[in-house]
């Protein structure tokens, strides 16, 4: 059966550029339904393969896919694009490596579990590097997997997805029956699970909410320049029309104000008599400045704010996770939520959105509901506008509670338990989006114990390894 895959160098090839293509149209072309089949030719690749020949056929492939789709990124900056670069091609690189030599000296049923047991371990490995590992988090693109999601999060499902792309890959090496039933049970629950998030109805008390997408593509000098007239009057005059729908609650974008509220009477003034206008809580995305500088730029602390609809001021959330390439924002000290007589809710801040563990915190914290405030305008035109979004759907799905999410040129949505997108609006557009939240008490078993449940599995699959690596 071996010799069928010494197809080659015509044979290699065709596998190289299948896995770039296939990588490049998930990551950067939305077609999210290639999950199930990306790492399938890289497994191919260098399965039964000399460790050296190995380690020659996966570089370019392998930098390759990972430099085109992570273009995106260096519209942060060009360090930003080369340590994001780095970092998940040494991923995928070990990832291969690893199942390279792991399946040469694992036989039989058991090799199927190499893939996806390598892959976790190196997602655990890699949540110590500088930029985390939520970049390798394929759940992402199959986020509603409820409620099967719910007890095992987001790590869980991106294990079955490497899981399928092994099977895959082994019944293409060998026609195994055992195998082949393997995958289709495995496909079939996934399924069972996706219908399931697809219908499922919303439970709980119902929440009028309202989402303002303001649409200022200028970029940080002239909207803080402006926040206090132009910028704050739009949102005004959104919140006001808003309120004609009567939502107990309206949410505007991270930094929607660029100037520090805090530090300004008039401005404070007027977002409480505007919540008592418009007789809604407001969560208010806005900036806290320092005196000192890192480079050319202020200190400043991403914040949002929340006000109760009588106008009193509730209080302020300071990100703790702010971006690692925005060395002058300075993260806060703790993960607080707002108690409300509306529902209990946390706030997250732009790259929040992706770092599980914010989210995991507002729900042992007793958050009925998730409040996300995004700015993603410097990644506008790009994948990573679609991507960092997709975040979210796994947030809400993750913690089994409805997830609102307010942005300057989108993506604006509201988000299931689910993980399923109930509304949004069309990016680079101003708009507001009216809809109905379902708030909730309940902490899923991921959101009270994180990954206790993959790590039970990846040590009985490691106790297992090794026995088979000593004998």
């Amino acid at each position: 059966m071996v010799k069928r895959l010494k197809m080659g160098f015509y044979g290699e090839l065709l596998l190289m550029l299948l896995f770039v293509l296939l990588f490049v149209l998930v990551s950067s072309y939305k077609f999210d339904f290639l999950i199930w089949f990306v790492n399938v030719p890289l497994l191919l690749l260098v399965y039964n393969k000399p460790v050296k020949r190995a380690l020659l056929l996966l570089l370019a492939p392998v930098i390759l896919a990972v430099a085109i789709s992570f273009t995106w990124v260096a519209e942060y900056s060009w360090h930003a694009y080369a340590l994001s670069s780095a970092i998940f091609s040494s991923f995928l690189f070990l990832f291969a490596v690893i199942f390279n030599i792991a399946s040469k000296k694992i036989k039989g049923y058991l090799r199927i579990f190499i893939a996806p047991f390598a892959y976790s371990l190196l997602m655990s490995i890699y949540s110590f590097s500088p930029i985390n590992s939520y970049w390798a988090d394929w759940s992402m693109f199959q986020n509603m997997i409820a409620p099967l999601v719910w007890l095992v999060g987001s790590n869980g499902i991106t294990f079955l997805i490497i899981l399928i792309h092994s099977v895959i890959a082994f019944y293409i090496i060998k026609k195994d029956k055992k195998i082949l039933i393997t995958g289709c049970m495995v496909f079939l629950f996934l399924l069972g699970n996706y219908v399931f998030s697809f219908n499922a109805d919303p439970e709980g008390q119902r929440v009028k909410v309202a989402l303002l997408q303001g649409n200022f593509n200028q970029d940080w000098e002239w909207r803080h320049a402006n926040s206090r007239e132009i910028i704050f009057s739009a949102y005004e005059n959104m919140s006001i029309e808003a309120s004609k729908s009567k939502p107990s609650l309206i949410v505007w974008p991270e930094y929607a104000i660029a100037d520090d509220v805090l530090n300004n009477t008039d401005l404070m003034k007027r977002l409480s008599n505007l919540a008592r206008k418009t007789n809604a809580h407001l969560v208010i995305g806005t900036v806290r400045f320092y005196d000192d500088f890192y480079e050319n730029e202020r200190l400043r602390s991403d914040v949002s704010l929340v006000f109760a609809s009588d106008g009193k001021f509730i209080g302020e959330y300071i990100s703790v996770k702010p971006i690692p390439f925005e060395k002058w924002v300075l993260p806060g000290n703790d993960t607080n939520i707002f108690y409300t007589n509306m529902g209990n809710f946390g706030v997250s801040l732009c790259y929040e959105e992706t770092q599980k563990g914010v989210s995991k915190s507002f729900s042992s914290k007793k958050a009925q509901f998730l409040v996300s405030l995004a700015n993603n305008q410097v990644l506008d035109e790009t994948a990573g506008m679609y991507l960092t979004n997709l975040y979210t759907n796994v947030r809400a799905a993750e913690n089994g509670k409805y997830l609102v999410r307010a942005t300057n040129t989108g993506i604006t949505k509201i988000v299931s338990p689910y993980g399923k997108v109930e509304a949004q609006l069309p990016p680079y557009a101003r708009g507001i989006l009216i809809g109905d939240i379902y708030l909730n008490d309940k902490i899923t078993f991921y959101a009270k114990y994180g990954n206790l449940i993959l790590n039970i599995f990846l040590f009985i699959f490691g106790v297992l390894f090794l026995k088979r690596l000593l004998h």
